[in-house]
């Protein structure tokens, strides 16, 4: 009898859940981007399971704080998290960190990135061939909220001769207030920057996707500048690995609608300039898993090196 209600209880769980309030943790701190979507999220998430949704904002590393946080969660579907899939699968691939690509399981996405060199509108370069003749001359200091990114700039200052200092951001309106400020030359944005294009607060240098961006089209991508790159990257939802089958099923489908809804969908393509790009549970895990081997492969050793 012991052992039948033992082997019942998981179910029962899974059937009642929902019984209490969520928590989003975001990887990033207020105001940016990332933020500003988890909001939104949230909201409809609330709406589809008929539970409030609490966003908790954990800043730092690029999402590896958070996701460190998300690691050490009970996977009963009540804390999920959202950051950039780089925190989830470049990361534990090149630096020892307390979790792993496969402590999580993948939920969905709610859009693409749109990664930009980007520079302050009032900076003494306006393309990516002027920044690299000033910073031949003077240097340069380079933002971002993610350790992983310093891999490019490392690549450009090498091939060009360029001394490039890096300097970690908290997140996107850290990045934006640093160069407005002029505290910094250069930086990484995943997209918060479309918001100070138009009055020419920020302009961006080059984009770092595969493709162009939408919101740029006139500047180049970092393919055509030589460099065999391109970071197609998104905003991913997960969750501590080992939930429940029911409750994961039924938590990734309200996440799926939350983040297809009219409202996420419109405040990400028409007010952010992201595209809404919303993957399956088994379409996000294939796509992190990929990356991670790809980065793993990247950071081995060269076994032909003396």
């Amino acid at each position: 009898m012991l052992l039948l209600l033992g082997a019942l209880m998981p179910a029962a769980h899974a059937t009642s859940w929902p019984a209490k309030p969520l928590n989003l943790l975001v990887g990033f701190s207020p105001g940016g981007g990332a933020d500003t979507l988890a909001r939104l999220v949230a909201r409809q998430l609330s709406m589809e399971l008929g539970q409030p949704v609490t966003v908790r904002n954990v800043a730092g590393g690029g999402g590896i704080v958070m996701a460190t946080t998300l690691s050490q969660a009970e996977p009963d579907g009540y804390t999920i998290g959202l950051a950039a899939n780089s925190a989830f699968d470049g990361m534990p691939a090149i630096t020892p960190l307390r979790y792993q690509t496969d402590d999580f399981d993948y939920l969905t996405t709610v859009s693409q990135l749109q990664n930009a060199l980007i520079a302050s509108g009032k900076a003494p370069f306006a393309s990516w061939d002027e920044m690299l003749a000033y910073g031949r001359e003077h240097g340069l200091s380079y933002g971002s909220p993610s350790p992983i990114t310093r891999d490019v700039l490392n690549l450009i200052a090498e091939r060009e001769g360029i001394r490039i200092r890096f300097i970690p951001m908290r997140g996107g309106m850290d990045v934006i207030n640093s160069l407005i400020g002029g505290h910094i030359d250069i930086a990484w944005s995943a997209g918060v920057h479309q918001a100070f294009l138009r009055d020419g607060k920020i302009r961006v240098l080059a984009s770092l996707n595969e493709e162009r961006l939408r919101a740029s089209p006139g500047k180049p991508a970092i393919q055509e500048l030589g460099y065999p790159m391109g970071y197609s990257s998104y905003f991913v939802l997960a969750a501590p690995a080992g939930l429940p089958a029911e409750i994961k099923q039924r938590l990734s489908a309200a996440l799926v609608k939350a983040s297809q809804s009219p409202r996420v969908a419109q405040l990400a393509e028409q007010r952010m300039g992201f595209p809404n790009v919303v993957m399956t549970p088994d379409e996000i895990t294939r796509f992190v898993q990929r990356t991670a081997e790809g980065y793993r492969r990247q950071a081995a050793p060269d076994p032909t090196a003396n």
